[in-house]
């Protein structure tokens, strides 16, 4: 997959699904230019559309936005910024190998979800360092790309010393095989790693909490609570993976 687009994109256009996703991923990496991510779903909403006219306007300095992207665009090519139209780039792309990228691009198509948002995820668990073997630092015994809980790899049919054993490449199999139920239904980069650290909460509101103190969970995740409140809410938890995102996607991440 390339950040390519077959058909029109945006204010009464084609707006092919698949077009769409690669329009709303490009759009998110600009994102000091927008007050939130966009959710990368295939739905050319108001939302996006009204994004694609900020964009022309901010970046392109169109005097004329029409809420469009077209494929050979000046809008699109802007959106790629330096990447050529066959190459794929992604959110911390720069630290892992190609095979990695384009075996995580391979398997966020299958599960429906944005590759920049799991890469995000994935760089918050392992310290930005993409190891496999990268252990919690907090004791959980969790290990890996996604910090797979000693239950969490028994259930997916392994261990976490296999797990720790593997190849970065290899591991990424049990992240896929993890996702897989879920498939479809994470649009957000909230959704994805709330998918991770806490799946019951996806899809629960900013100022829900999650973790509070004297809990051994609040403990092992007492980072998140900046605030020092002694509470861990998903809007704290929002604010520090779109932190890790937002890295993610500086020139010197994106590759």
């Amino acid at each position: 997959m390339t950040w390519t687009l077959r058909a029109n994109v945006g204010r009464d256009a084609i707006n092919l699904p698949s077009d769409v996703k690669v329009v709303q991923l490009l759009l998110n990496r600009f994102q000091p230019h927008y007050l939130s991510l966009l959710r990368v779903d295939g739905c050319a909403v108001h939302r996006t559309t009204c994004a694609i006219e900020e964009f022309q306007r901010e970046v392109v300095q169109s005097a004329a936005p029409d809420g469009v992207v077209a494929p050979g665009s000046e809008t699109l090519c802007a959106l790629r910024g330096r990447s050529a139209p066959s190459s794929v780039t992604l959110a911390w792309g720069a630290k892992v190998d190609e095979a990695f990228k384009y075996k995580v691009i391979a398997m966020c198509f299958k599960l429906d979800l944005s590759p920049d948002f799991l890469m995000a995820a994935m760089a918050l668990e392992t310290g930005a360092t993409f190891d496999p073997a990268v252990p919690n630092t907090a004791g959980s015994g969790a290990v890996g790309l996604i910090q797979f809980m000693p239950a969490t790899a028994k259930a997916l049919g392994t261990s976490t010393a296999a797990l720790k054993a593997m190849t970065a490449l290899a591991q990424l199999d049990y992240v896929e095989k993890y996702f897989k139920p879920k498939a479809g239904t994470l649009h957000s980069i909230e959704d994805v790693y709330m998918a991770i650290l806490y799946p019951a909460a996806i899809g629960r509101a900013p100022g829900d909490t999650l973790f509070d103190a004297g809990t051994k969970a609040y403990t092992q995740n007492k980072g998140f609570d900046a605030d020092k409140d002694g509470r861990v809410s998903i809007g704290e938890v929002s604010a520090t993976i779109r932190k890790r995102y937002n890295a993610g996607v500086l020139p010197r991440h994106l590759g």
